[in-house]
C-alpha cells in the first residue's frame, strides 16, 4: 500500500498517476485542484461541482530550475484536460510545448506525480 505525499489530490494505489479535480456540471471547466465554493468560470453553486479524474499529462507552458541544496525543476504544465498546474519537471533539458506525463515518484514510503517527456 503506498501513501499519498498530498492526500486528496490523487490515488497513490493507481497505477498511472491521475489528478483528482473537480468538473462543474453547468459548465464543464475542470479544475485541479479541486474547487469547493463554486465554479470561478460561471458562477454554478458548489453543488453544481462533481469530483472528477483529470488526466496527468499536457505541454509545459513554462519552468525555472531551482538552484538550492538540491537543485529541481518546477513547471507549469497546460494539462489536456485544461487546467495549468505547477508541478515537479524530471526533464534534462525541457523546452516550452514538450509533451509531458506523470510518473510515480516515491521518497521516504510517500508517492507524488513527477512530469516527464
Amino acid at each position: 500500500m503506498r501513501a499519498a505525499a498530498h492526500p486528496g489530490l490523487y490515488d497513490p494505489e493507481a497505477e498511472h498517476p491521475t489528478l483528482t479535480g473537480t468538473r462543474c456540471a453547468r459548465c464543464e471547466r475542470v479544475y485541479f485542484p479541486p474547487l469547493a465554493i463554486g465554479c470561478e468560470a460561471c458562477g454554478a453553486l458548489e453543488e453544481q461541482l462533481r469530483p472528477c479524474p483529470v488526466a496527468a499529462r499536457g505541454r509545459i507552458h513554462a519552468f525555472a530550475r531551482v538552484h538550492r541544496e538540491t537543485p529541481f525543476t518546477i513547471a507549469e504544465i497546460q494539462l489536456d484536460d485544461g487546467p495549468l498546474i505547477r508541478a515537479l519537471l524530471d526533464v534534462p533539458d525541457p523546452r516550452i510545448g514538450d509533451l509531458v506525463h506523470a510518473v510515480w515518484s516515491a521518497d521516504d514510503g510517500e508517492v507524488e506525480p513527477v512530469f516527464r517527456a
